[in-house]
C-alpha cells in the first residue's frame, strides 16, 4: 500500500475530529420498530458529535456502543463499549451489542451501510458538518430516539442563540481578519465551506480563507503575508513544540500584524471547537474571547477512550 502523504494524513485527522467532513447526504433510515419501547432502545453512535447530541437530548442511557473517538460526556468512556474506530466500525462488535439503531456520520468504507442493512441493523446517517446543520441533526436524533420534545427544546434554544449572535455580527469591513490554521506542515487553513469558518463569522470575525470555496486548503506563507491578518487562530496539535513558534518561524511572518501584536492563539480544546453539536455555544464564546484579545486557556489532556 502506498503511504499517505503528510497532507493526506492531516486531512484524515481533521476529518476524524470533525466526525465526517466528507459526508454529503443525510439518509433517514427506517424508524425503529414500534415494538421497541423508547426506554429500551439500544443505540450505537459512531461519531463524536452524534454521541454528544444523543446525550444532550436525554438518551445517553440508550447508548450500548460508540466509536473510539466518542469521549464526551466523560461518563460514557467506561460505561459504553467501543465498537470500532471513527469511520471504521467492526460489524462483529456491532452485532455483539445487539443495537436497535446505528447512527453514523460517514464511513471509511462506503459499502458498510449496505452491510448493516444486510445484517438487518436499522441505521441512519446524521449530517452535521456545518453550523446550519446542527439544528436539523438534533431534531432528527430526537425523532429517531423517541426524544422529540427535549430535542425540539434544545434546538429551539440554540436557534434563538444563533439568531441573537447573528444580529450582533458587524459588517465585513468592521470585523477583524483571521487566518484559521488547522495544520502546520503543510500549512493548511479553513476555507469558506468549513465549520470553523461559520464559527469565526458568528463570533464577529472575518476568515481570510472565505475567498476559497472549499472546506480546507493548503496556503503559502506569501499568501498569508499578502492578506496580513489581525489574528491567527491555530487548531493544531503539534506535540511539545508551541504551535505559535512553528508558525512564526515562517519567513517574513514577523511583519504580520497578528504576530507583532501577539495575537497568534493556540491551545484550543479541539474536542469543543471542531465538533458541530450541543457544545457549539461554548466554542462560540471561546472564539469571541479570542477576538476580544483574550488568549484561550490551554486545552486539557484528551480523555482516553
Amino acid at each position: 500500500m502506498k503511504p499517505l502523504s503528510p497532507h493526506a494524513c492531516a486531512r484524515l485527522m481533521l476529518t476524524a475530529l470533525l466526525f465526517g467532513a466528507l459526508a454529503t447526504g443525510c439518509r433517514q433510515a427506517e424508524r425503529p420498530a414500534p415494538s421497541t419501547a423508547p426506554g429500551s432502545l439500544r443505540v450505537v453512535s459512531l461519531a463524536p458529535s452524534v454521541t454528544e447530541i444523543v446525550c444532550a437530548v436525554g438518551a445517553g442511557d440508550n447508548l450500548v456502543g460508540r466509536s473510539s473517538a466518542c469521549d464526551y460526556p466523560p461518563d460514557i468512556i467506561k460505561r459504553v463499549p467501543v465498537v470500532g474506530g471513527f469511520g471504521v466500525p467492526s460489524l462483529e462488535r456491532l452485532l455483539d451489542v445487539h443495537p436497535d439503531l446505528v447512527l453514523y456520520a460517514d464511513m471509511a468504507d462506503d459499502t458498510f451501510a449496505r452491510r448493516l442493512e444486510r445484517a438487518e441493523l436499522h441505521n441512519a446517517r446524521v449530517r452535521c458538518t456545518r453550523l446550519d446543520e446542527i439544528l436539523p441533526a438534533i431534531r432528527l436524533v430526537g425523532i429517531l430516539l423517541h426524544h422529540d420534545a427535549p430535542a425540539k427544546a434544545l434546538a429551539g434554544d440554540l436557534e434563538r442563540a444563533f439568531r441573537e449572535a447573528r444580529a450582533k455580527v458587524p459588517p465585513p469591513d468592521k470585523r477583524p481578519s483571521c487566518l484559521v490554521v488547522i495544520w502546520h506542515d503543510p500549512l493548511t487553513a479553513a476555507g469558506r465551506n468549513s465549520f470553523l469558518a461559520d464559527l469565526v463569522t458568528l463570533a464577529g470575525g472575518r476568515n481570510i480563507g472565505d475567498e476559497i470555496d472549499r472546506d480546507y486548503f493548503q496556503v503559502s506563507g506569501e499568501w498569508v503575508l499578502a492578506r496580513d491578518p489581525d489574528f491567527i487562530l491555530c487548531f493544531v496539535m503539534a506535540g511539545n513544540t508551541p504551535v505559535r513558534d512553528l508558525l512564526t518561524r515562517q519567513p517574513g511572518w514577523d511583519r504580520l500584524k497578528a504576530v507583532r501584536a501577539g495575537r497568534v492563539y493556540s491551545g484550543y480544546d479541539n474536542n469543543v471547537m471542531l465538533r458541530p453539536g450541543p457544545r457549539v455555544l461554548e466554542a462560540l464564546a471561546i472564539l469571541r474571547q479570542s477576538l476580544a484579545g483574550t488568549p484561550p486557556v490551554l486545552a486539557p489532556a484528551a480523555a482516553k477512550p
